[in-house]
């Protein structure tokens, strides 16, 4: 059986953020600054790469570093607030899918392994461990901590470290983003696509999405009998 499956967060274990949500919690940092939201957003995102590979060292890194481009400085109320809005909304940002929660328990008790490989910005790991996820997923691997983004190989290597698995015991399951799947089937991981995203893909937020010729799932809740298949095989 495989011993192992390695999962994507945002779109994949949780919806893909919500684009008009995304807008309006940097429109309310571009508030809590007195700076200009049209232009705040726009460099903002300039420095999403970064964000994503921990460049800034913090949450209050991120947002200090587009602060300077304006030449401002915050002070301490509002750095602690602009972090704040930034958790509440990351805090709804993590409600796991449908079927999410069901099938991890279901893998987890037939002694499968499981962990995450997620390119995201410090508020994730900050707020993981009050998320359901956190008692059933035993290595995580984010993209800020660890310094690079998929498809980079360390990062799957590093989940795959962190289980005790080679490539040929695992699988990795994901929506596509990032160029995740490619990068997990250039290491010799099975990989496979969860095709549940919103037909308008426009309502959500979703970064360097390629195209997938390889197999795919429609809803989490195939994942076990996958497994269960692949591993008498």
């Amino acid at each position: 059986m495989n011993s192992a499956v390695l999962f994507d967060l945002f779109g994949t274990l949780v919806p893909s953020p919500p684009a008009q949500g995304f807008r309006e919690v940097v429109d309310s940092i571009a508030e809590i600054s007195g700076l200009p939201k049209p232009e705040f957003f726009d460099r903002w995102m300039s420095v999403n790469d970064d964000r994503l590979k921990g460049t800034f060292g913090s949450s209050e890194g991120e947002i200090g570093h587009v602060m300077e481009m304006f030449e401002v400085t915050l002070s301490d109320d509002q750095m602690s607030e602009c972090v704040r809005v930034r958790r509440e909304a990351m805090k709804q940002w993590l409600i796991p899918k449908p079927a999410c929660i069901e099938s991890l328990r279901k893998l987890a008790d037939r002694g499968v392994s499981l962990a995450l490989v997620s390119d995201c910005v410090f508020d994730v790991p900050a707020i993981w461990p009050s998320t359901p996820f956190a008692e059933l997923l035993t290595t995580t691997v984010f993209s800020c901590m660890l310094g690079v983004r998929k498809p980079d190989a360390r990062l799957y290597e590093t989940a795959m470290e962190g289980l005790g698995v080679s490539p040929s015991e695992c699988i990795f399951i994901g929506d596509g983003g990032s160029n995740e799947l490619q990068g997990a089937r250039e290491l010799g991981i099975a990989a496979y696509m969860l095709d549940d995203q919103p037909a308008d893909q426009s309502t959500v937020l979703r970064v360097d999405v390629h195209e997938w010729n390889g197999p795919s799932i429609q809803n989490l809740s195939e994942v076990p009998a996958l497994v269960a298949k692949l591993g008498s095989s």
